[in-house]
């Protein structure tokens, strides 16, 4: 065999390996020991838009007051120092200044979360659009009040018909058309596992989460602490791989091969929002259902939470990792 002929072999066993498209990291939010993850965020400093008996701080307040923290992990408090007042207990909602479209995966480790009566935290993505939910949203993370399961929910603004069909690990709660005004909760999908979320969550450790949002679906998994591995192609290896992860949480795509729902169109412009707000509309909604106000004692959600400063020394976030890859 010449080389010339040689060579032509080669490349034609190597280049497609070299050439096919992975997933390529594009931002480290938790890079440099967490000296510039605030720099990447802004902080919300308006009303609450879900209703919450929270008053969002700026970041020098936030600073002042020690709700946010940089020290071996990054940390996301409200005060349990004060009774609140004016619009409620003090807390903060990051934003990324960088937004995404499809083709990325959201890989996140979290020590840990907000868990007591009357919170309301989640991690999620949305657009800067103000006409809610135009661009759509992503839950990728939330819950209220004590519940153990993490739920995962997709808001789009038109009709968007999903695939019940689905191979995926989680219990739908709400699961056809994801549309605002079919239903103000969007398709939801719990995680069946009682340590995804609150203080179960907590004391096992923490865990990992990954969402992958492509241009016909959107996917979740997690990973309890304990049972996740550093393993080839996990959510924060360099060139991370999906399709080996196993069967996600919940993956919404469209019905009819994409035709009841277009993924693509119904999700733009995405940033990457934390926050931990207070009752509103989720946990005010479900305080005697979820047991809050027999085990407290508080005849409503405000009055626990204005008045029992104490108690929400438990509602913070540590994250030890955030990174997000694009497909290349």
């Amino acid at each position: 065999m010449t080389p010339p002929q040689l060579l032509t072999i080669l490349l034609a066993l190597f280049l497609p390996l070299l050439t096919s498209a992975a997933y390529t990291l594009k931002e480290d939010y938790t890079a440099n020991s967490y000296a510039d993850f605030f720099d990447k965020f802004t902080f919300w400093t308006d009303d609450d838009p879900t209703h919450g008996y929270v008053d969002y701080v700026s970041e020098n307040t936030a600073w002042d007051h020690g709700l946010i923290g940089n020290g071996g992990h990054i940390y996301l408090g409200a005060d349990h120092s004060n009774v609140a007042w004016g619009r409620g207990r003090k807390s903060v909602r990051l934003t990324s200044r960088a937004e995404y479209d499809s083709g990325i995966v959201v890989a996140i480790d979290v020590g840990h979360m907000p868990e007591t009566c009357g919170t309301w935290p989640a991690l999620w993505t949305t657009s800067s659009s103000p006409d809610w939910p135009t661009n759509g949203e992503i839950d990728i993370i939330e819950q209220a009040n004590s519940s153990p399961h993490n739920q995962m929910s997709i808001h789009v603004k038109n009709t968007c018909l999903i695939n019940t069909s689905a191979h995926m690990s989680g219990s739908p709660e709400r699961f056809y058309n994801c549309a605002h005004d079919a239903s103000n909760g969007g398709c939801a999908v719990n995680d069946r596992r009682d340590n995804s979320f609150g203080h179960n969550f907590n004391s096992n450790g923490g865990g990992v989460y990954a969402m992958e949002w492509t241009s016909s679906k959107v996917s979740v998994w997690f990973w309890p602490r304990g049972t996740y591995t550093a393993s080839e192609f996990h959510p924060f290896h360099p060139h991370p791989r999906p399709g080996e992860w196993g069967a996600p949480a919940v993956v919404y795509e469209g019905r009819n091969g994409g035709q009841g729902c277009d993924i693509k169109d119904a999700f733009r412009k995405q940033r990457i929002v934390i926050n931990t707000t207070f009752c509103g509309a989720w946990a005010k909604g479900t305080w005697e259902s979820s047991g809050c106000k027999q085990s407290t004692g508080f005849e409503s959600c405000e009055e626990y939470v204005k008045y029992r400063p104490g108690d929400m020394g438990s509602a913070y976030w540590t994250i030890q990792g955030l990174r997000v890859y694009s497909w290349e």
